[in-house]
């Protein structure tokens, strides 16, 4: 399946979207209040993600599969990292 640059952006921005709004989908998914969605998700992850949020959005304009790559591979690293805060 050949996607277009535009389509990829598209996607990332979808799924980074989702990713940072994980406090709000745990809220509403468990029924817990927004406190102990937070403590399963902290707000400092949200903040990178919405970084990166940013970083796809100004991708539109620069047209870049490298720029793509380097801020799903950092959204897939800050993944990583709450997998190991999570776990621990």
């Amino acid at each position: 399946m050949n996607l277009t640059l535009k389509q990829k952006n598209t996607l990332g921005l979808i799924v980074v979207a989702l990713i940072y709004l994980a406090p709000v989908i745990i809220m509403v998914t468990t029924r817990d209040t927004f406190l102990h969605s937070v403590e399963r998700f902290p707000l400092d992850f949200s903040l990178y993600f919405a970084v990166l949020l940013g970083a796809i959005i100004v991708n539109y304009s620069l047209k870049s599969t490298k720029f793509l790559t380097v801020v799903m591979l950092a959204a897939v690293a800050g993944l990583g990292v709450y997998a190991f805060y999570y776990l621990l």
